[in-house]
């Protein structure tokens, strides 16, 4: 398979935002064979496969602002988006969609600290994800199968195994959890347990129903400490699932149909006609053509280019003239005239197409700009505005019989921070200052001694922003002394207390 690895897809995508027409051609010789073999493994028709993804091209370049150059996750979201626009299809010809736009609905909704993936990584892949997925039970490939491949919701799934919705929910939580343990080689040690995250599996999974996955995404978003590079992690795993099938090069005459209709939907008729009116003032040049002649000509040109069909495809042609009756009157003088007049006509031609040209350039690179400015201004917005309707400690004011034990520092950094929690509600909060910012792979963990038993209370990733971190205490007697510890550990958390202690504080 062509993966065109000379070109960063991260420039491809930049190009199909600034309409530059050879890109698209560049994206669809690097992916069409694996969008292609999704899409037919979902659709199961030829015909149809081949429309679909013709379309899926032509929506890549109407919505390529909805596309997050931040993360640079090109591969995932092209992936996501074949698979819902091919899922779409398959649902609205079982009759299962009603009154749903199609660009909302197959719109990926990523993660905003997802890890950047691109096919050429994607491909070094390939043997990892289909190991990882030979490893699992015969039960979690379905349920994966049926939810990837065939567009179920849970509760048609549960329908199929003869299961409740809940028991399925568990199922699809653990098919995917060892999905990836056996993707990276190691168990997950660091698991998370609320109402929030355990809706991360079905939603990277697809088998939530429409307005159920806006509802969920909607939550991500609201919560004050959502775990986005967890679902970011879920979702690329999902995104390498394709990686497993065999690409299946479409039918070559599909790319003249995606290019004809990219080729319209930038509207670059307006260069043809410029260069339609350059071929016949060259001819005119030429074949001496009288000027009354040469401007009916042109006329005519232009005004047969204005009522072309928009979905045809017509190369400029030629102006071939009758030939001309010279009579005796014909002199040096007015050979001299015309010869000056096609000169004008050319420079004028020159100067006006070198303007649009111009023009298009610098309209396309302001409107580029005022489009990131734009973004930039939105989310400084939201953010103040975020922060002005909150709380500075959201849910502080909510704990019963709070209690505050100082964290001091016991290595050489110099760190301080306070744990607040309540033995009533069994939650709290850590908040550390001067903590220096760990290296990708490890991250920061608090552990509580309970009267002797050693027990983790999170992993945390320190931001060089001051911040809260909640954590939740285990159900254990409220009497008694506790001991807190903040211990380096890996990203994923370790089984037992660490020897590099950074904080510890006591309550008697």
């Amino acid at each position: 398979m062509n993966t065109n690895t000379s070109i960063s897809e991260m420039e491809i995508m930049q190009r199909i935002y600034e309409a530059d027409y050879d890109a698209i051609k560049d994206l669809y010789e690097k992916y069409s064979p694996i969008l292609y073999a999704l899409v037919r493994k979902i659709l199961k028709d030829e015909k149809q496969s081949e429309e679909v993804l013709a379309d899926i091209f032509i929506i890549i370049q109407k919505r390529i602002k909805d596309f997050d150059f931040n993360t640079g996750n090109s591969y995932t979201w092209l992936i996501t988006l074949a698979k819902n626009r091919a899922v779409y299809e398959l649902k609205k010809k079982e009759g299962k969609i009603e009154n749903i736009p199609q660009d909302e609905y197959i719109l990926p909704k990523l993660s905003h600290l997802s890890e950047p993936l691109e096919l050429e990584r994607a491909l070094e892949l390939k043997n990892n994800i289909s190991a990882a997925f030979n490893k699992l039970s015969e039960t979690q490939k379905h349920i994966i199968y049926l939810a990837c491949y065939e567009g179920h919701n849970l509760q048609e799934i549960a329908k199929k195994m003869k299961i409740s919705q809940a028991a399925m929910e568990s199922k699809v939580k653990t098919s995917l959890i060892n999905l990836n343990e056996n993707f990276i080689g190691k168990s997950s040690l660091f698991t998370i347990e609320n109402e929030i995250v355990e809706m991360i599996y079905p939603f990277v999974l697809g088998c939530m129903d429409y307005d159920e996955q806006i509802k969920t995404f909607a939550k991500f978003k609201a919560s004050e400490s959502f775990h986005w590079k967890l679902l970011g992690e879920y979702q690329n795993l999902v995104a390498l699932l394709p990686m497993i099938a065999e690409p299946e090069y479409p039918p070559e005459a599909l790319y003249e149909k995606v290019s004809s209709q990219i080729y319209h939907l930038q509207k670059i008729k307006s260069f043809e006609r410029v260069i339609s009116a350059s071929s016949i003032t060259e001819t005119h040049q030429e074949e001496n053509i009288p000027d009354e002649i040469f401007v009916e000509t042109r006329q005519i040109k232009i005004e047969s280019e204005v009522k072309r069909n928009p979905g045809e495809v017509e190369p400029v042609k030629p102006f071939k003239p009758a030939k001309e009756k010279r009579t005796p009157e014909s002199s040096p003088q007015s050979k001299k005239k015309n010869v000056l007049l096609i000169l004008v006509i050319v420079l004028i031609i020159f100067f006006i197409a070198s303007a649009v040209l111009a023009y298009l350039f610098y309209k396309d690179r302001a409107l580029y700009y005022e489009t990131q400015i734009k973004n930039l201004t939105v989310r400084i917005e939201n953010l103040t505005k975020e922060i002005q309707s909150k709380p500075e400690i959201p849910g502080l004011g909510e704990l019963r019989n709070p209690q505050n034990v100082e964290l001091t520092s016991v290595s050489e950094t110099v760190g301080s921070g306070e744990i607040i929690f309540s033995n009533a509600d069994k939650r709290g909060y850590m908040h550390v200052r001067n903590l220096p910012v760990l290296d990708s792979d490890n991250a920061y963990q608090l552990w509580g001694n309970f009267n002797g038993n050693f027990i983790s209370l999170g992993v945390f990733k320190i931001s060089a922003r001051p911040d809260y971190y909640p954590f939740t205490l285990p159900e254990s007697p409220d009497e008694g002394s506790i001991e807190f510890y903040v211990i380096e550990s890996n990203a994923e958390g370790s089984r037992k207390p660490g020897s590099k202690i950074y904080l510890k504080g006591k309550v008697e």
